[in-house]
């Protein structure tokens, strides 16, 4: 491996480290703060969002690079201007983006040769990469049809959409958000087939992994 390819390597690695850290406070740790913070410190952490999944992946970064560079530009005009058509047009371009991230993830997992730790990191940011692409999805049923899930809140945000889409994904589902509507119960299907499919998928593919590189010591 030439020194290009390892300090490449090194800022993928970097990246996906970078990538969890920042997956794992915007989940979990931006509903701690004050109401009045969240789509601010959502909108920040989001950027750090796209730019650090650029340098996850190991190809096709300058494609990547100007699709997260589109999605930065329209989640901050949509920010600062706070119009429904400007937040609705940021969303499908970050649903663009993640689904990318994800599927570049997935292929980047299977193409890796042993089950390491990095592939085991990525493996992880994939799954909260896909909560991400279905936290964007319900936000826009949520602005197509406001009474599409049964939010307590009747100005729900990002992170009352994070809450449902994590909750579902994990099949845990404590019935205190709902679908309320066919198209809003059929994406609801939707996030927890895909979420247990994924998780099926890509273990799968990590003990195949390991096995074969028993067998290889062997």
């Amino acid at each position: 491996m030439s020194l290009f390819e390892k300090l490449d390597a090194r800022i993928t690695g970097i990246s996906n480290g970078l990538l969890l850290v920042l997956n794992f406070f915007f989940i979990f740790l931006v509903p701690f703060l004050p109401t009045s913070m969240h789509q601010e410190t959502g909108t920040i952490i989001f950027t750090m969002i796209f730019l650090s999944s650029v340098f996850a992946l190991e190809t096709n970064r300058k494609l990547i690079f100007s699709i997260a560079i589109i999605a930065v530009i329209t989640e901050w005009i949509a920010f600062i201007l706070d119009l429904p058509t400007l937040n609705l047009i940021s969303q499908l371009v970050n649903i663009l983006f993640f689904q990318l991230i994800v599927i570049k993830l997935i292929v980047q997992i299977a193409k890796s040769k042993k089950a390491d730790s990095s592939v085991i990191l990525e493996s992880v940011n994939g799954y909260l990469m896909l909560g991400l692409l279905f936290t964007t999805w319900v936000a826009i049923a949520t602005f197509v049809d406001p009474h599409a899930f049964s939010f307590q809140s009747e100005d729900p945000r990002l992170q009352d959409f994070s809450y449902f889409t994590f909750i579902t994904m994990t099949t845990l589902g404590y019935g205190d958000v709902t679908p309320q509507l066919p198209f809003s119960r059929a994406l609801a299907m939707l996030i927890s087939t895909a979420g247990q499919i994924y998780v099926a998928v890509i273990i799968a593919m990590l003990v195949g992994k390991y096995a074969s590189a028993g067998k290889s010591e062997e």
